[in-house]
């Protein structure tokens, strides 16, 4: 009995060993262990770095610490990549696995394109230029040559709801875009309140303020392939990093601004 007992020991650690030494599947990623997050145009606070040709190096800001936090619960090593923002929504097959660029959740671009969950809450904001006088109401900023971003809600929503009496300025990035506030070619730069405030904060002599926001509710989440494997795993990780305080916490480091203050225009 004493052999037998024995025999039944060993047959069962032999079974044990190998469902103990067996690790979780990796998630799956273009690269093995990695995380390829790509970012697009540099923007004040969310994410800056050196782009030469498809990478960027040293980049810093709310998204590059949001994805840093989202790779590392994954269990990943990020590894950064640039993509333009006018590529971003075309079907087809991405270079990355997910991409932070401030785009704001929409049904038109998720038919190409899947969404994660929410990251930040954003409106659209009115930048106007030095020598603009400052618009009190929708029907004022309707009178000034605006511009946008091309591809953006913003331009969206200067030509579905503002409908201004000049046509509006459209450029590819919003390097461009600012500098048109720069030179006044523009006068009101239509674009996300908190890309344009940072913006309005980092070089405050080169703009007139945020004269107001415009309630549109939207929400960024970050880019993956249409029906891409890792969006319930990146989903959890902002859940996670909601939770826990860790968003807000770099929300404040990053931004130290309260975008509730500035004006709602009607």
């Amino acid at each position: 009995m004493k052999r037998l007992f024995l025999a039944v020991l060993l047959c069962a650690a032999l079974v044990a060993v190998p469902a103990a030494a067996a690790k979780p599947a990796s998630p799956p990623t273009l690269q093995p262990g990695k995380l390829i997050v790509a970012f697009g145009d540099p923007a004040v606070g969310f994410a800056s770095g050196t782009v030469r040709g498809s990478t960027i190096t040293n980049p810093r800001g709310y998204e590059v610490d949001l994805a840093t936090d989202i790779a590392k619960g994954l269990g990943l090593t990020p590894q950064w990549t640039y993509t333009s923002w006018n590529g971003l929504f075309l079907p087809g097959t991405k270079k990355f696995d997910v991409s932070f660029q401030e785009a704001t959740i929409t049904s038109q671009r998720a038919r190409t394109i899947t969404f994660s969950s929410p990251y930040l809450n954003a409106n659209q904001g009115v930048l106007i230029s030095k020598q603009t006088t400052p618009p009190k109401s929708i029907a004022d900023v309707k009178k000034l040559q605006t511009c946008a971003q091309t591809n953006t809600t913003g331009l969206d929503w200067i030509n579905s709801d503002l409908k201004p009496t000049k046509r509006p300025l459209t450029y590819p990035t919003t390097t461009a875009a600012f500098q048109a506030v720069q030179l006044n070619q523009c006068q009101a730069l239509i674009l996300d309140v908190p890309i344009v405030a940072l913006q309005a904060k980092a070089d405050p002599g080169k703009y007139g303020p945020v004269a107001g926001q415009i309630d549109t509710h939207e929400k960024y989440g970050a880019v993956m392939q249409k029906g891409s494997k890792l969006v319930p795993l990146i989903d959890a990780q902002i859940a996670k990093l909601t939770a826990n305080g860790t968003i807000g916490k770099l929300q404040k480091k990053w931004f130290n601004l309260d975008f509730s203050k500035i004006p709602t225009l009607h």
